[in-house]
């Protein structure tokens, strides 16, 4: 009797294939272009949409920032006329970029690892086998946690089965159980769901990393419940106590790597624990913004500057610089009712030690109030 995981699979191949038969009709058949997974997308998260356009097929990858790329496969191209001596002219004018042999994105290489990531993925997804499923860092680019380059270098996919395994150049297989509800269709691809890939990942990843990941995890899910009992379920796998101390230590209300890498070097450090997302309020009771850290023992705020959170601030026709500006007036509102307020950039974590010291100086300085 097949398992539910196996039904899914086949399903959501069967699905694929009614979906894209005009698409998969002109791709070469035989067994280096079998073995297409589902893809279909909703464009809100990063996911794969397959469409036609200007008669020729292409794949849209929809990334987490709602933009979009145009993924070909050698195949395809070929498929639709375009001899190789074509090919090879639209790469060299930028109409075409490789990003692996035999894949193609329209125009240049995408901006971010994870655009590139998505890339890989679409380019190579047809390649892989009818019973696989995304997960480790792939299907982390799928949910949208933070996943560190050195994750990204190849795609990332597992097979339901006890043992083997492969790393190729652009693919790397896992074999292990899945369990159920581990494996779950996320905008179309059938992915590991998030809290297994929260604790996949995680377990690969120094501890600063795999906390982050585990803050987006929770933050995103509502609870730890599922967190939680795949790090049980995961008792006797290489990297699980990274996992677990990560979910031990991990807080939804950090709203970004930064912050949480930060976090991470307090708790190293023993630093006194910070409220997140502190709102400060004036005399009257009102408030005056939200800072990223609190220390109201010391009335000290702290506030971790990316860019990230800057370029989500810029209001459409603004400028990063009148973003730049209200903070500065926040700041000073924040002064006046006696908080002193201690800002670092991405930067100063890159060594974590001398940030932290940094911090425990400036609380040190600062009077402890009561009451």
């Amino acid at each position: 009797m097949k398992s539910v995981v196996a039904d899914k699979i086949s399903s959501a191949t069967t699905d694929f294939a009614r979906k894209n038969r005009g698409l998969a009709s002109s791709r070469r058949s035989g067994p280096a272009e079998a073995g297409q997974g589902p893809s279909q997308a909703d464009n809100t998260m990063c996911g794969t949409d397959n469409t036609e356009a200007c008669g020729q097929p292409r794949s849209r990858v929809i990334c987490c920032d709602g933009s979009d790329m145009d993924t070909f496969r050698y195949s395809e191209l070929v498929a639709q006329g375009m001899e190789e001596p074509a090919i090879r002219k639209s790469v060299r004018n930028g109409e075409l970029t490789r990003v692996r042999h035999g894949g193609f994105v329209s125009g240049t290489v995408p901006d971010t690892p994870e655009q590139r990531h998505l890339a890989l993925l679409e380019t190579t997804r047809s390649l892989l086998k009818d019973d696989t499923v995304i997960s480790y860092g792939t299907a982390a680019i799928l949910w949208g946690l933070p996943v560190p380059p050195s994750q990204l270098d190849r795609i990332h996919v597992t097979r339901n089965r006890n043992a083997g395994g492969t790393i190729e150049r652009w693919a790397h297989t896992h074999c292990q159980p899945l369990a159920d509800l581990d494996v779950v269709e996320h905008n179309g691809i059938l992915t590991t769901s998030l809290a297994r890939t929260a604790v996949d990942v995680s377990r690969r990843l120094p501890r600063d990393a795999a906390l982050a990941v585990m803050d987006a995890a929770w933050r995103q899910a509502g609870t730890p419940d599922a967190l939680a009992e795949q790090v049980s379920a995961a008792s006797h796998k290489k990297g699980v106590a990274t996992a677990r101390w990560a979910l031990a230590h991990a807080n939804p209300l950090a709203e970004s790597p930064g912050e949480s890498r930060s976090r991470y070097w307090m708790i190293a450090a023993g630093l006194p624990l910070p409220l997140l997302q502190f709102e400060v309020q004036d005399a009257s009771g009102r408030v005056l913004g939200r800072a990223d850290f609190a220390w109201p023992d010391h009335r000290v705020l702290g506030e971790f500057d990316g860019r990230i959170k800057y370029d989500r601030l810029v209001p459409d026709g603004g400028t990063a610089a009148d973003i730049v500006m209200k903070e500065k007036v926040r700041e000073n509102l924040f002064r006046a009712e006696g908080w002193w307020v201690y800002r670092w950039i991405w930067d100063n974590l890159r060594d974590g030690r001398a940030f932290a010291r940094g911090l425990a100086r400036f609380l040190d300085q600062r009077p402890t109030f009561r009451g």
